[in-house]
Parts: structure tokens; C-alpha cells; sequence
């Protein structure tokens, strides 16, 4: 489908983007590590830029299927919010792991993983409340 093959191309540029910025950075890093992080960030904000343009197919399929009726948009409104804090939580670890803030790292994934149990829990407890019914009968 048009989805795969614009998911397949465009992998090739974030890619090439990161590898191109990885070895500019090394080389920079020598010299000035401040702005071999920045590099960094910058590359890592734009690429997460571009990719998400990029997603406008995948978010009509999670439209059309709210509209459907097969699935209640509630749930996927929050599947979306998940994967969005999931997202930003592994890249901004990742930028602390790399600045060499692994206290800073380990603290980010632990806020993202209570914000992902937050946004779910009223998921939790109507699968919570369905089960009780189940038991009941």
C-alpha cells in the first residue's frame, strides 16, 4: 500500500540524516562537546519533525477507524497520547544518556512511564470493571 512505501523511502533519509550527523559529531566533539550535543538535539528535533509530518496517513487510519465505529475514539486518543510521551521520553533519555546524565536519563524514563500508566488508567479500570462483570455472572 501507498502507507508502506512512504514509511520504506523515508526511512532512508532519517537514516543518512543520522549517520551524516553522527560522524560530523564525533568529528566536532573533539574540539567542543557543547556543540556536538546541540548538533545533536537539532538533528534528533528536526528528523522527530519530519517524521511526524510524514505520519499524516497512519493518524487517517486511526481517523477512519474511530469513524468506523470499530473502535471508541476515546481509546484511540489515548493509544496516540501514549506513543507521543513514549516517543518523547525515549529521545530525551536518550539525549541525557548521551551527555553523559545517566541520573537525568533514568529519571525521564520513570516520568514517562508514569505519565503512560496515568493516561491509561481509565483503560485499566474499565478492562478492571468488564472483568468484575465477568466474574459476577
Amino acid at each position: 500500500s501507498s502507507l508502506f512505501l512512504i514509511c520504506n523511502m523515508d526511512i532512508f533519509v532519517v537514516v543518512v540524516v543520522a549517520i551524516c550527523a553522527v560522524i560530523l559529531g564525533a568529528v566536532v566533539k573533539k574540539s567542543n562537546k557543547e556543540f556536538a550535543l546541540l548538533l545533536t538535539v537539532v538533528t534528533a528535533v528536526l528528523l522527530i519533525l519530519m517524521i511526524l509530518e510524514n505520519c499524516a496517513p497512519l493518524f487517517d487510519e486511526f481517523r477512519n477507524l474511530s469513524a468506523s465505529g470499530l473502535i471508541d475514539g476515546y481509546y484511540i486518543d489515548i493509544l496516540l497520547k501514549a506513543i507521543g510521551i513514549t516517543i518523547i521520553g525515549q529521545v530525551t533519555a536518550s539525549l541525557c544518556k548521551d551527555a553523559g546524565e545517566n541520573a537525568l536519563c533514568n529519571v525521564v524514563e520513570l516520568a514517562t512511564k508514569i505519565a503512560i500508566l496515568m493516561i491509561s488508567m481509565p483503560v485499566i479500570v474499565n478492562i478492571l470493571e468488564y472483568l468484575s462483570e465477568i466474574l459476577k455472572s
